[in-house]
């Protein structure tokens, strides 16, 4: 048959109207506030080595690394123990200090970070006093093996296997990573700095039950997490030696359950139990002077945080309990040839019972109005027990126990509104907060000083978003603007003073401190969002710097972003102001050490290609792009350049 004449008819097929898939945010359950979400899609295979690298890039976080490569994430120019971290809905912070090391999440499973900013969270504790960073991971996977390898400064590299399975209604998945970097410390006779970390990660989620989209209705879920980091500093500059070394251990496991359990529709259900070790030794040598310090922490915590919502047409309400139950023991031993040693209780075992109660209201109004359609007012009450106790009370000289109770209220009006292509959402927040001191922070403070009292926090912020659509123009695909501002005013505002040879921190407490700013931040998508600019840009007045240390008071970000037929390529530049904060000396005296603002740009560039139902992917990366700032940190080098090669496939 040579040639085929077809005849064309018009065949009638009913409407279908296609819509963006909306994603239900974790913080939706509390009061409305600023909210920033990094999808997986603006992360995969760009070169960001951990989750601390990827938080870089929104104006309103700095991240603050350590010599061992711990990563912990400052927001709104508030203090690492002030940021509530949570995957999945698990908290992560630890009982000793309550921190996360954001070094320890492996971006290769994470679907989307979720970085709620402000202090008037209700639902995640009494800590979350500058924010949440809520990391949520991939449930289902577009792969069954994967395999990346990465290569970069400072003889840096590091390797994971992930490996993913869908059996019916259950998702598997598991992730294993292995990596390490040799750095050299400048103007010594031998000074080297080496880090070496292993993780393994493990999920199980299985629907009991779905809904007729194929989204879970009932659900069970179980997280493994295992991580270790190991850090080595040998200094020697003549005579003078100085070595250290740190073991950090940790592990999680938690079971979470979501649905409707019998006759409780709605009921969320969490049990968690962590354990981690600290180890530390380091010596010296300086003429005729020796000595060395070794230290331990046991960090083991017992979780359950259970919440139970109600509907009633316009009004939501939701109760929830939180039990932690924590057992630290703190190791001390130190000795030298010169006669100076503390009166310190070489072992101290202590214990933290902490319960949390909260209720959320929320009620939805409509106004009648042709565009700010609906406002809303919500309501929070949050009420915390904390009792800390001695388990071995023979020496009580540093630790006196503590029974704590607090009340805290927040209420919010919000207003949303929208008309063809553009929308609007304001808010008005106001709340009061409270942070009880750590079993670290108690242990660790002078003799000399005032007990450590709750930090207590008073807040006020306004925000509003506006964004339009214009998918009929040639080349603009829409815009979004948004700004906001906010007030914190601490009382008994707990100070760090760092110790100056990378050991243990001294607490203070400062009567008041505040802390107000403006961010704003816009993004223009370009060609159905195939590029897009997004400028942020934060200014923060800070009235005790000292209580802050070393956070920028402002940030700004300018950021290109390209993603078209399998490469995807980023231009980060950033803007930092003045960091000050206080260090303690070898001698014990306390000083104020600034770190100058510093301008810089990072750039990404990456490849996909498809073979049949394999996946190959590149990447190279270049961070601090711009010349060389040599500012120096006990002998070693920061801000300088790096650059990284990752490459990988999967299957």
């Amino acid at each position: 048959i040579e040639d085929v004449y077809l005849q064309p008819r018009v065949i009638e097929l009913p409407g279908v109207e296609i819509q963006e898939e909306y994603q239900k945010l974790e913080i939706e359950k509390d009061l409305p506030q600023t909210v920033s979400v990094i999808e997986s899609r603006n992360f995969e295979i760009q070169g960001f080595v951990d989750a601390g690298d990827l938080l870089r890039i929104d104006h309103s976080v700095q991240i603050d690394e350590e010599l061992s490569g711990k990563k912990t994430a400052a927001i709104r120019g508030g203090n690492p123990d002030e940021v509530v971290v949570l995957y999945n809905g698990v908290k992560l912070n630890n009982t000793y200090d309550n921190v996360f090391d954001l070094s320890l999440i492996d971006l290769e499973d994470v679907d989307r970070l979720e970085i709620i900013k402000g202090s008037n969270t209700a639902l995640y504790g009494p800590e979350a006093f500058s924010g949440v960073i809520n990391i949520v991971p991939k449930i289902q996977q577009d792969y069954n093996i994967r395999f990346q390898q990465r290569l970069g400064t400072y003889r840096s590299g590091n390797w994971g296997l992930h490996l993913y399975k869908k059996f019916d209604r259950l998702h598997s998945s598991y992730s294993l990573k292995r990596g390490g970097t040799e750095r050299e410390i400048a103007d010594l006779d031998e000074g080297k700095l080496e880090n070496t970390t292993l993780h393994h990660t493990a999920n199980l989620s299985y629907s009991l039950s779905e809904n007729p989209d194929g989204s879970p209705q009932n659900s069970i879920g179980v997280m493994w997490l295992y991580t270790s980091l190991d850090y080595e500093n040998r200094q020697r500059d003549g005579n003078d030696s100085e070595n250290e070394f740190q073991n950090n251990f940790n592990h999680l496991v938690s079971f979470r359950y979501s649905g409707n359990l019998l006759k409780f529709r709605n009921f969320d259900l969490s049990v968690s139990w962590r354990r981690l070790e600290d180890d530390q030794f380091s010596s010296f040598t300086s003429g005729q002077l020796t000595g060395s310090q070794e230290s331990g922490i046991e960090d083991k915590s017992f979780h359950i945080n259970a919440e139970k919502r109600y509907e009633f047409g316009k009004a939501d309400l939701l109760f929830g309990y939180q039990l932690q139950k924590a057992d630290l023991l703190n190791e001390l031993k130190i000795s030298n040839n010169f006669g100076q040693l503390p009166d310190i209780p070489p072992r101290l075992d202590l214990e933290r019972t902490h319960h949390g109660f909260v209720a959320i209201g929320k009620l939805r109004g409509d106004t009648g109005s042709d565009f700010l359609q609906n406002f809303n007012v919500d309501l929070s009450l949050r009420h915390d027990r904390v009792n800390d106790t001695q388990a071995d009370a023979s020496d009580s000289r540093t630790f006196v126990g503590n029974d704590w109770q607090e009340t805290m209220a927040k209420f919010s009006v919000n207003a949303v509104g929208y008309r063809e292509d553009l929308s609007t959402n304001a808010f008005l927040n106001f709340g009061t907060n409270v942070k009880f001191p750590t079993l670290f922070q108690q242990v660790n403070t002078p003799e000399d000083a005032v007990t450590l009292e709750p930090e207590k926090n008073s807040s006020f912020e306004g925000g509003v978003v506006i964004s339009r659509e214009t998918t009929d123009h040639p080349s603009i695909y829409g815009w979004q603007v948004s700004g906001n501002y906010f007030l914190n005013n601490y009382d008994d505002k707990l100070v760090e003073v760092r110790n100056l040879l990378g050991g243990r921190s001294l607490f203070l407490s400062t009567e008041t401190a505040r802390i107000s700013g403006f961010e704003a931040k816009s993004s223009l998508f370009l060609f159905r969002k195939k590029l897009t600019v997004d400028f942020g840009w934060s200014r923060y007045f800070i009235s005790e710097k000292e209580a802050f240390p070393f956070k920028s008071d402002f940030q700004r970000t300018l950021t290109f972003s390209v993603d078209h037929a399998g490469y995807s390529f980023q231009i980060h530049g950033f803007k930092e102001g003045e960091q000050v904060g206080l260090l303690r000396t070898t001698s014990g005296d306390i000083v104020q050490v600034p770190l100058p603002d510093y301008t810089n740009l990072d750039v990404h560039l990456s490849k996909t290609f498809e073979i049949g139902k394999f996946k190959v992917f590149a990447n190279a990366s270049a961070r601090n792009l711009l010349e060389d700032d040599n500012t120096e940190l006990l002998g070693l080098t920061i801000r300088d350049r790096r650059f990284y090669f990752t490459f990988g496939a999967q299957y």
